[in-house]
């Protein structure tokens, strides 16, 4: 082997030994930060079974349930008549002012989801609300919602020469979405 080879060899072999010996001192940090770290890490919670009951935790969810709606903003009721005022605006929640097509109201479960089928054959968003009266359950079809007004009374038109149906123009609130009946 030829001797500036040799040289060149020995030389990147002592160059990288070093490189293994003295990089990890250097960019290991020092002694305290090290120390820090590992004192920093808190030790684990000591749970004693005995010590916890069943009604401890229920009234600790309670709690935590109370502290949880005390941080939602409160709702208010909004009875603002909303029915000459322009497309898209925002209630006092805040919530979108949008509108549905009422065609319907039937105390019949079956006859409301015969006719949002019906109404989703004919390509149109509907959905059914479910509520209690004192007369029994009343099962309402609703097509929408829209922000626009312009919009329904163009579908209404549409639905009254294809099914016959007249409908009215109704406020959408979305608090009313847990009432849906679902399919």
């Amino acid at each position: 082997m030829d001797a500036k080879l040799k040289q060149r060899l020995t030389g990147a072999v002592i160059l990288t030994c070093l490189a293994i010996i003295v990089l990890p001192l250097l960019l290991d940090g020092t002694e305290q930060e090290r120390a820090r770290v590992i004192a920093d890490i808190p030790e684990p919670p000591r749970i004693e079974l005995s010590d916890i009951t069943v009604q401890d935790i229920e009234r600790q969810m309670v709690q935590m349930e109370k502290a949880s709606e005390a941080r939602l903003p409160k709702e208010v009721v909004d009875e603002t008549d909303y029915e000459a005022s322009p497309d898209f605006i925002l209630d006092k929640n805040n919530l979108p002012v949008n509108w549905s097509l009422q065609l319907g109201s039937f105390q019949s479960k079956e006859n409301a989801t015969r006719l949002r089928t019906q109404l989703r054959e004919q390509n149109y968003r509907c959905y059914i609300l479910h509520s209690k009266t004192s007369d029994g359950e009343i099962f309402r079809v609703f097509v929408g919602p829209s922000g626009s007004k312009e919009a329904l009374v163009k579908m209404s038109v549409e639905i009254e020469q294809k099914l016959q149906l007249k409908g009215r123009i109704v406020r959408y609130r979305i608090e009313e979405d847990r009432e849906q009946l679902g399919g």
